[in-house]
């Protein structure tokens, strides 16, 4: 009981806090540009460091005692991958908005 109450807690916090930062910045958090580069900046990061062999992972690189593998590490592609073709909507959806010239700040 106590763990799932330490959970609840937790999840309010974070809600709670990303409440308070969208509020402070008047909605520029949920800006599409901004989405866009950062899905595409997570999905480069990934997809490069999986292909020469560098794990992102902290545990992995504790126990190997070093950040570097022999191959790809597959899984970071596929993760890559993904967030591009996240990367790819977000873009499109971004992009879409300054056509309806709904990039304006909002005053609420």
């Amino acid at each position: 009981m106590e763990a799932a109450v330490a959970v609840v807690v937790f999840v309010v916090s974070i809600a709670a806090w990303n409440f308070f930062l969208y509020k402070r910045s008047g909605g520029r958090m949920w800006n599409p540009f901004s989405m866009a580069l950062t899905a595409t900046a997570t999905a480069i990061l990934f997809v490069v460091s999986g292909s020469i062999g560098y794990t992102l992972s902290r545990h992995d690189r504790f126990l190997a005692q070093t950040p570097w593998t022999d191959g790809v590490i597959w899984p970071q592609l596929w993760v890559g991958f993904a967030v591009g073709a996240l990367a790819v909507l977000l873009w499109r959806r971004a992009l879409r908005s300054i056509r309806s010239g709904s990039t304006a700040p909002r005053s609420d």
